[in-house]
C-alpha cells in the first residue's frame, strides 16, 4: 500500500513539475501534463491533485 501511495505522489510531483514549464495562458499544456502524469480517468479530473 505504501508503494502505491509513493507512486501516486511521484506522479503528482511529475505533473506539477510539468505544469511549471507551461505558459500561464496555455491550457492545452496543462491538460497534456495532467493526462501524461495522472491519466485522464474521470476521478483524476475531478480531484484536486493537480488542478
Amino acid at each position: 500500500m505504501e508503494q502505491q501511495q509513493a507512486g501516486t505522489w511521484d506522479s503528482v510531483e511529475a505533473c506539477l513539475e510539468c505544469i511549471t514549464t507551461c505558459s500561464v495562458d496555455d491550457g492545452e499544456c496543462v491538460t497534456t501534463c495532467v493526462r501524461t502524469h495522472l491519466g485522464d480517468e474521470e476521478e483524476l479530473w475531478t480531484s484536486s491533485l493537480c488542478l
